[in-house]
């Protein structure tokens, strides 16, 4: 009897400690269904402003995805062929339709080179689905059409190596391997995750949990899958799951649970097809963390929401994206969102602006009338939105996130 009452208490003491874990790891997301004001000064200590170096070949016009190693940024952006400079003497050419490639700039924004360009052959690309910085051999890849294109950080093509499926839309590497998504907008792909080893053959195949039939005509929803990296390991969530898992040694470990309540998208509002009204669930976009924060992009009741959460004690934001948070450091541009970096150990939220944008900000009345935190840091913006030229590339924005 009393082996019995001890194996209960274990028992008891251990149901406790999983469900106080469990609990811990829920990120509640019904607790702000509206967006607040809030303040740069409230989650950063200070901001910083980047130029990217423009060349008269190239005129960024978007920047779709951006990421900061070995002290450069690789960017992945849309040059617009029709605003390249041009002799005023020369008649204007056909219009062109925009061209996306990847750039490298350095930490100060200095242009370095293009990694590979669009066309047929070898080394060039017919469009990128994406790209990845594998940290294991230094180099920059592309993948294209079921290729994976390898560069050298100067440009220099490497190698092509072809992974054998063509359904899919996300890769990111983990410990020198690469785990690539399944497409599964029609519901029915068997595999929702394959492993690739470095040579590109297939060594493990993950069953796809969320199957469904589309009665009414497939919504295409990008991303299906987000992929980031923390603590160099590697962290994903799909559309229809409400947990973030890592991924480490061939193994899915769920880390958060996501609380959405009655928005979350599951496969029977999929299921639904053209007939469901998407902007009544949330549709995620993009999900990262810092050592203090969680970040969850998503589109819901037809806006562009960030939530914020704090690590240690809970405390939670709700911004509007396409709005951003009110920079009251030295009231420049609010400041929307993209992404983090960590440079030199100090962790770094990251967005950008364009030139002809920042340019008007400081124009306005309601800037030149404002007293910011800093205001010689208002001074130090001003003077370099002034030395910009209204058609220079967009301006890199950093701000450092409090300890």
């Amino acid at each position: 009897m009393k082996n019995l009452s001890i194996l209960l208490t274990l028992i008891t003491i251990l149901f406790s400690c999983t469900q106080k874990k469990e609990a811990d790891n829920t990120v509640d997301l019904t607790a702000l269904t509206e967006p607040g004001i809030t303040n740069l000064s409230e989650l950063g200590s200070e901001i910083i402003y980047i130029p990217l170096e423009t060349n008269a070949d190239f005129l960024l016009s978007q920047i779709d995805k951006l990421i900061y190693e070995g002290e450069s940024w690789f960017i992945l952006g849309s040059v617009n062929p029709n605003n390249a400079v041009r002799d005023k003497n020369a008649p204007p050419p056909p219009p062109m339709m925009p061209k996306r490639s990847v750039y490298r700039f350095s930490n100060k924004g200095e242009f370095i080179c293009q990694i590979s360009q669009q066309g047929g052959g070898p080394s060039e690309y017919r469009f990128i689905e994406e790209f990845l910085y594998n940290k294991s051999d230094n180099t920059v890849d592309i993948f294209s059409l079921g290729e994976l294109k390898e560069f050298s950080l100067d440009g220099t093509w490497i190698k092509n190596t072809t992974l054998d499926c063509d359904e899919l839309t996300s890769l990111a590497y983990t410990n020198n391997q690469l785990l690539g998504f399944v497409y599964n907008g029609h519901g029915q792909s068997e595999d929702s995750f394959i492993l690739f080893d470095e040579n590109g053959q297939i060594t493990t195949k993950y069953k796809n949990k969320y199957k469904f039939n589309v009665s009414t005509g497939a919504v295409i929803i990008n991303p299906e899958c987000i992929f980031y990296q923390y603590d160099g390991i590697l962290h994903c969530k799909e559309l229809n799951s409400d947990t973030i898992f890592s991924f480490d040694n061939g193994t899915f470990n769920p880390k958060y649970i996501l609380n959405q309540g009655e928005a979350k998208y599951t496969t029977a509002v999929r299921e639904k097809g053209n007939a469901a009204e998407l902007n009544q669930y949330i549709i995620q976009k993009d999900f990262f963390e810092s050592e203090n924060y969680l970040f969850y992009q998503y589109k819901w009741k037809n806006r562009k929401n960030c939530f914020i959460q704090n690590k240690s004690n809970a405390t939670q934001y709700l911004i509007d994206n396409e709005m951003g948070l009110v920079n009251d450091l030295d009231n420049g541009p609010n400041f929307k969102i993209q992404n983090s970096v960590t440079i030199d150990g100090a962790e770094y939220l990251i967005s950008w602006i364009n030139a002809f944008e920042l340019k008007a900000h400081i124009s306005s009345e309601a800037f030149k009338n404002s007293t910011p935190l800093h205001p010689e840091k208002k001074k130090e913006m001003e003077k370099l939105a002034n030395r910009l030229d209204e058609n220079n590339n967009p301006v890199l924005m950093l701000v450092k996130l409090k300890e």
